[in-house]
């Protein structure tokens, strides 16, 4: 593989892709179980994505609640107060 520093956060990658062709054979018994199967992960899978998104969202409000604030917010506040003394002098 091939690495190349775009900038100072940016990483290019090239990376060989082998092209083959390859024959498989299935039963439609086996189709018909990974179905299932693949359902059934797919169930699980998004079950615990919602349960870890209530637990973020729930995080989200304490925080909320308790008055904290995103960076973005603290520096535009920041800088409101900086240019609210640049004003008075």
């Amino acid at each position: 593989m091939d690495y190349i520093k775009i900038n100072a956060n940016t990483l290019s990658v090239t990376k060989p892709v082998e092209i083959k062709e390859e024959t498989h054979e299935y039963t439609l018994d086996f189709l018909k179980q990974q179905e299932i199967d693949i359902l059934r992960q797919k169930n699980d899978f998004i079950e615990a994505r919602d349960k870890e998104l209530l637990e973020v969202r729930t995080l989200i409000s304490e925080a909320e609640k308790l008055g904290l604030k995103t960076s973005d917010v603290i520096r535009e506040e920041q800088l409101a107060a900086e240019e609210a003394e640049l004003i008075k002098e």
